[in-house]
């Protein structure tokens, strides 16, 4: 669903190679703790924040974050509301 609300808002967004996994995120990174195919965090909207793979080294983790800060460009992981 959220697909394609995203693809009905920014029609230029290429949705291809984006999969919705069964049984969610959590299901796959304890079937994969090393982290399998995801790379990165996974923000949470709870007060656990993000999930991470529980046998993948932190600096690797953080090596594979994709997410910027939208004023600094820097590698961000950390989101709050106003």
């Amino acid at each position: 669903a959220l697909l394609n609300q995203m693809t009905a808002v920014y029609p230029e967004w290429d949705a291809q190679g984006v999969y919705e996994l069964r049984g969610g995120l959590e299901r796959y990174v304890k079937t994969f703790p090393q982290g399998g195919y995801f790379a990165g965090k996974n923000y949470l909207f709870d007060r656990r924040m993000e999930k991470m793979p529980d046998l993948k080294p932190t600096n690797e983790v953080e090596k594979d974050v994709r997410a910027k800060c939208c004023v600094c460009l820097q590698k961000w992981t950390v989101y709050g509301g106003q």
